[in-house]
C-alpha cells in the first residue's frame, strides 16, 4: 500500500475534564500508538477532542471539556483549538455549557489560517422548546416515541437556519479532507441502534413530520455493500477487458519484433503468478478471463516472448481493478474465521456476505450471529473498506465487546488491516490483553500513582 502524504504525528489536549493534559505521538514506522490509564482520567474525551478537532466539528468542541488541542501531521502542519470555557467549573453539567471555540490552521511557510466557532443557539433552543434529547453531536431522539433525527432536518422542520454558523474557511476545510478522522466509540452499537433502530433498522421520511423504520440490518446493509463492490470491479473489469481486445492486434503488429531484456523465466514467473491470482479471484468472483495456457518447454524465440510479454501486460491490466480487493476480502476472511467457532465467513458476487456451518456447510443468517460476532465482522469491514487512505482510526476500549482470546489478537489484527488499507490508529483501553506485548507503544494516561485498571 502507498504511504500517504500526510499523517497524524502527535495529538496533545490540555485540561481534559478540567484538570489533565493528554498527549502522545505516533512512530512512523509503527503507525499506531496505545492510551491505557485508570478510570476517571478522560481518555474517552481525549479521543473525542481529537476527533471533533480533525473534523471541524464546532458543536462537538464548544462542549467538549478542555481548554486547548493541538495536532500535528507529517508535513509540519499544526491544527489547534482553544475553547474559552470556564475551568472552575464544579459539575459536568457545567462542562455541558457551550462556548466559543478558535480554530488555527498553520500551514508550512504560510501565514495562520483562523476559524472561529461560537454557540449559534440552536441546541438550547432545541433543549428549551423540543422533546428531543441528544445521542451525539448530530442525532437527536424523542424518548416519547422513539425517533430519531439529524440535527439538519430539525433545521428545517422548525425554520431555523438562521441559527447556522459562517462556514469552515476552504483551505482548512480541504486539509482536514486529507487526513480523516473515524471514532469507533466504545457505545458505537448502542448509538448505531439508536439512530437506525432495533437491529439497526434504517430510518426513512414517511407522512408528517415523522419518520419511520425500515428494517435492514447493520450486517445485511454490509452484505449488500460487499456485494456491491465486487459487482463494481467486475463491471470494471469487463470494461478494460472490451478495450484492450479490441485494440490487441494492432497493438501486436506494432510492436517490435524483438524482445529487449526479456527471458522464458521471467515470462513463466509471471504466468504463474497470475495463474495463483486467477484461483483465488475465482472463488470469490465469476470473472470472464481467457484460459491460462502452457508453455512449451523448449526455447522461445524472440517474436513469441515478446507477444507473451505483451499478452501478459494485458492480464495484468483485465486482473487489476480486483488486486486491492482480493487481498482486503481474503484478510477480512482471515481474522474474522480464525475467531468464528464451527463456522466460515465467504465473500462472493451472489451473497456478498455468508456464513456457513464448518461441518454441514449449511448457511447460517446473518442476523442470527451473536451481537459479538456481528460486531466484530462489522468493525473489520469498516477498517478495510471504509477508512479513507491516511485516515487516522480512533478506538475506545475494543475490549468490551471481545473476550479474552479475540483481545490478544486485537492489536495484531488491526495492524495488518491498517498497513493494506493505509492508515493510523490510536487505541484507549483498560486491558492489559488489548496491550499485550505492544508495551513500548503505550502511552499511560493520568497520574502515575493510581493504579492503572
Amino acid at each position: 500500500m502507498t504511504e500517504p502524504q500526510v499523517t497524524l504525528v502527535s495529538a496533545s489536549v490540555i485540561k481534559v475534564l478540567g484538570e489533565y493534559d493528554h498527549s502522545f505521538e505516533i512512530d512512523s514506522a509503527d503507525g499506531f500508538v496505545i492510551l491505557y490509564g485508570p478510570n476517571g482520567v478522560g481518555k474517552t474525551r481525549f479521543l473525542e477532542t481529537i476527533n471533533a478537532l480533525s473534523k471541524l466539528s464546532g458543536p462537538s468542541l464548544s462542549r467538549l471539556p478542555f481548554e486547548s488541542a493541538r495536532l500535528e501531521y507529517s508535513d509540519g502542519t499544526v491544527l489547534r483549538a482553544r475553547r474559552d470555557s470556564n475551568f472552575d467549573a464544579e459539575s459536568d453539567a457545567d462542562w455541558q455549557q457551550a462556548a466559543s471555540v478558535l480554530v488555527t490552521l498553520e500551514l508550512p511557510n504560510e501565514e495562520p489560517i483562523e476559524w472561529s466557532y461560537g454557540n449559534d443557539g440552536f441546541e438550547d433552543f432545541i433543549r428549551n422548546n423540543l422533546p428531543y434529547v441528544p445521542i451525539n453531536d448530530n442525532y437527536w431522539e424523542d424518548p416519547n416515541d422513539g425517533e430519531v433525527v439529524h440535527v439538519d432536518e430539525l433545521r428545517d422542520r422548525y425554520h431555523r437556519r438562521e441559527f447556522v454558523n459562517s462556514s469552515v474557511p476552504d483551505a482548512m476545510a480541504a486539509f482536514v479532507a486529507t487526513v480523516p478522522s473515524i471514532l469507533i466509540e466504545t457505545q458505537r452499537l448502542r448509538i448505531e441502534e439508536a439512530i437506525r433502530g432495533p437491529r439497526g433498522a434504517a430510518w426513512r421520511v414517511s407522512v408528517g413530520s415523522k419518520q419511520r423504520r425500515q428494517h435492514r440490518s447493520r450486517i445485511t446493509d454490509l452484505a449488500a455493500s460487499m456485494r456491491t463492490r465486487v459487482t463494481a470491479a467486475q463491471t470494471e473489469h469487463s470494461r478494460i477487458t472490451q478495450q484492450l481486445d479490441r485494440t490487441f492486434p494492432n497493438r501486436v503488429l506494432e510492436s517490435s519484433a524483438v524482445a529487449n531484456g526479456l527471458d522464458a523465466e521471467s515470462i513463466r514467473e509471471r504466468y504463474n503468478a497470475q495463474n495463483s491470482f486467477r484461483s483465488r479471484l475465482g472463488r470469490v468472483a465469476s470473472v470472464a478471463l481467457d484460459d491460462a495456457l502452457s508453455l512449451p518447454e523448449r526455447q522461445l524465440d524472440n517474436w513469441e516472448l515478446n507477444l507473451l510479454n505483451l499478452y501478459l501486460d494485458d492480464a495484468e491490466d483485465k486482473l487489476a481493478p480486483f488486486e486491492v480487493l482480493l487481498q482486503k476480502i481474503e484478510l477480512l476472511e482471515q481474522i474474522v474465521n480464525s475467531r468464528l467457532l464451527n463456522k466460515q465467513l465467504q465473500v462472493t458476487d451472489s451473497d456478498g456476505l455468508s456464513v456457513r456451518r464448518t461441518g454441514s456447510g449449511r448457511p447460517i443468517s446473518l442476523d442470527s450471529l451473536s451481537s459479538g460476532e456481528q460486531h466484530e465482522i462489522i468493525v473489520m469491514i469498516d477498517l478495510l473498506f471504509n477508512v479513507p487512505v491516511g485516515g487516522v482510526v480512533l478506538i475506545d476500549e475494543p475490549e468490551i465487546s471481545l473476550h479474552i482470546a479475540w483481545q490478544l489478537a486485537f492489536i495484531p489484527d488491526v495492524k495488518k488491516i491498517a498497513q493494506l488499507a493505509g492508515f493510523t490508529f490510536v487505541v484507549a483501553t483498560h486491558s492489559p490483553q488489548i496491550i499485550n506485548d505492544e508495551w513500548d507503544r503505550a502511552f499511560r494516561l493520568g497520574p502515575p500513582e493510581v493504579a492503572f485498571s
